[in-house]
């Protein structure tokens, strides 16, 4: 017994065994990484952390360019106390909104020849005013009171100011630096408004200036920092629609779009513009202040209004598309009106209408795909194809996720602080590991070792479970002989001895010798069944249907019957005993049904659920009252059978209705 377990266990503990030992080998292999989590349960921690990270890391944009050091931007003159005010402000040009504020530390190079921040404050301050002197001057950050973390070279994002001004200051409290070298210095001071830096080049003042080649005051409104501008990472082969440049802002612009005929409006989304051929890009174009209407008519004698934001300026919504409810409206043709339009460049006086793509929702559809399309400003073409008014509805738009620009700052920011994260939790991975693989070293070796001794007692006490089923199942055989071929054995000896007294009498003696015959015949078919019973051939659910609808076959001649099978699984194996109990009490309800139902109809259904079998047999015979007649029709043979199989019996009948009978087994013992 033990050479079989050897011969057949241990070539595949060995294998085991090795591949446990060779951890440093199959680093990459799944189920080693689960042992190694199992080894030590904070590897699986430091696992999962490490890919979260990752993946909002790969999820968040890249500096489009590698940073230029040439021109980090402004310096003060340095102080010889770190507490030293120092200040630099822009001036918007005249009042403006005020949504965010982005301050970008000035960028040198560091020994390893990465990029460290160079001078920014301690503590400081940001403020708003719409006077040079910030007599009115309103609080937009106030980060004076605990000294603020080296931002490294990412920026610092002052999120929805919500303010108008014309002056925005930065004034540096406590200074970065050493004795005597204390200075403040500032690679860009962004002002957004509406989606645009309105304090790209815009005019800088500052307390003092410490001027060199490398830094100067203009650098803070040069447009040029580490962070670079957004960039799209795939190239789209339009850009959408684009009305005429126009001179001023309040020039009014409108694009519309015919559905073809009236439809049901749902939602309408205006997707913003980001041209790859420009360098601002997102939210290119989006209009200041705009409405839009739906009518049944072209020229919008009777429109219904969707969306109006002409009072005030709508927030450029960056690469997001806007998305309007159309209240329950039905129309035909999609207006959207522009009433100010968006400034291409600060500097000068160019302001203009465009939009990536405009859907309109129809029965959960974009009706407005491919409809024609209609202008009041036509472009003119020579500024490139990239731009038409069909390209409003041809289904190219750029992918949404970078948001406004100084959302994109601040992801660029947050990547930099999982880049921070992520290098220690590597080296906390790393050291997890390696504990683990040592440890699983010293377990492969006990597991081996117990594996052995298990192998061999697991073994023997199989060999003795299967003694004993064996000996059930020969008692169990030995009782089936005894009730079928003992008690058939007897009717013809029965028989016969009446068959004896009745000699005289020819017709009688005929009767009797046929009765002698039908018994036996029934006898040869109970031997075999008993004999298919115990063949090892007859294992499976699939079998077990085949041979029950043979048998229906039999005992059923004469008269209508059916057979349904239904979800069985046909390789499922079934055990012996369990195939035993059950084809009996098959037999013995259809004995029944033929000898004392008086049926002209029987029908037979064979379900498995799960890991559960249904056998019901159910008859239109007369029915009788179970209380009277149980013992006298094989009730309790058939409960006790059911008992063994762990299942249950349960029988629906009554006189002058028929008969149904239901046995659940479960197929696992």
């Amino acid at each position: 017994m033990v050479c079989a377990f050897m011969n057949r266990i241990l070539p595949g503990l060995i294998w085991m065994s090795a591949v446990l030992l060779r951890c440093n080998a199959a680093a990459e292999d799944s189920l080693m990484e689960k042992w190694r989590q199992w080894a030590q349960p904070g590897l699986r921690d430091a696992e999962g952390q490490l890919r979260a990270l990752k993946a909002e890391r790969d999820a968040l944009p890249v500096v489009d360019s590698r940073p230029d050091f040439s021109e980090p931007g402004y310096r003060s003159e340095p102080a010889a106390m770190p507490e030293t005010e120092k200040w630099v402000q822009v001036d918007l040009g005249r009042v403006m909104p005020v949504d965010d504020i982005v301050l970008m530390p000035a960028v040198l190079p560091s020994p390893s020849g990465g990029a460290v921040a160079a001078g920014f404050p301690l503590r400081f301050r940001v403020e708003l005013s719409e006077s040079a002197g910030f007599t009115d001057r309103v609080m937009a950050g106030d980060f004076t009171g605990v000294d603020y973390p080296d931002p490294g070279p990412m920026p610092v994002v002052i999120r929805k100011v919500g303010r108008k001004a014309r002056f925005v200051r930065v004034t540096a409290v406590r200074l970065r630096g050493e004795p005597d070298n204390y200075f403040f210095a500032l690679g860009e001071l962004v002002v957004c408004s509406g989606n645009r830096n309105v304090a790209d080049g815009a005019g800088a003042q500052a307390l003092d200036v410490f001027d060199s080649p490398r830094w100067n005051l203009a650098g803070v409104t040069d447009g040029l920092s580490a962070a670079g501008r957004p960039v799209e990472n795939r190239s789209l082969p339009t850009n959408g629609y684009h009305a005429r440049e126009e001179k001023s802002a309040d020039a009014v612009q409108w694009v519309q779009v015919d559905l073809g005929s009236i439809l049901p409006l749902e939602s309408i989304h205006l997707v913003p513009a980001r041209p790859v051929d420009f360098p601002d890009t997102i939210g290119f174009g989006f209009p200041v202040r705009f409405r839009v209407e739906a009518s049944d008519n072209a020229a919008f004698e009777r429109p219904v209004s969707v969306a109006c934001f002409t009072a005030e300026d709508y927030p450029n919504p960056g690469d997001r598309r806007v998305v309007l409810p159309a209240k329950g409206f039905s129309g035909r043709f999609v207006r959207v009106t522009a009433v100010k339009l968006w400034q291409r460049y600060r500097s000068a006086e160019d302001f203009v209408f465009a939009l990536a793509e405009l859907e309109v929702i129809s029965h959960g559809q974009n009706a407005a795909l491919e409809k024609p399309v209609t202008e009041s400003s036509p472009l003119q073409q020579a500024t490139g194809q990239r731009w038409a008014p069909a390209y409003l509805v041809d289904g190219i738009a750029p992918r949404e996720g970078v948001g406004t620009f100084a959302e994109w700052l601040s992801a660029l920011a947050r990547r930099q602080a999982i880049d921070a994260e992520i290098t220690p939790l590597e080296g906390r991975s790393a050291a997890l590991r390696e504990a683990a693989e040592v440890r699983l070293a010293w377990i492969s070796c006990g597991v081996v070792a117990a594996l052995l001794a298990g192998g061999v007692a697991v073994l023997w006490v199989g060999r003795m479970r299967q003694r004993r089923q064996t000996v059930r199942l020969r008692a169990g055989i030995a009782r089936d002989l005894h009730d079928e071929i003992g008690s058939s054995l007897s009717s013809i000896g029965l028989l016969s001895q009446l068959g004896a007294d009745a000699a005289p009498d020819a017709e009688a003696m005929r009767f009797e010798l046929e009765e002698i015959r039908r018994v036996a015949a029934e006898t040869a078919d109970s031997m075999h069944d008993i004999v298919w019973l115990i063949s090892p051939g007859t294992r499976t659910a699939g079998d077990l249907a085949s041979r029950l609808r043979e048998t229906a076959g039999l005992l059923l001649a004469g008269m209508e019957w059916s057979m349904h099978v239904d979800g069985l699984d046909g390789g499922c194996r079934v055990p012996i005993e369990l195939q035993r109990d059950l084809f009996l009490i098959f037999k013995e309800a259809l004995h029944n049904i033929r000898r004392h139902s008086a049926a002209r109809h029987a029908a037979v259904s064979l379900t498995q659920s799960g890991r559960e079998l249904t056998l019901r047999i159910a008859d239109d015979g007369k029915g009788f009252d179970p209380a009277l007649v149980k013992r006298g029709l094989g009730l309790d043979s058939m409960e006790r059978r059911a008992r063994a199989c762990r299942g249950s019996l349960k029988l629906d009948t009554a006189l002058q209705r028929g008969s149904v009978l239901t046995l659940t087994v479960p197929l696992k013992r």
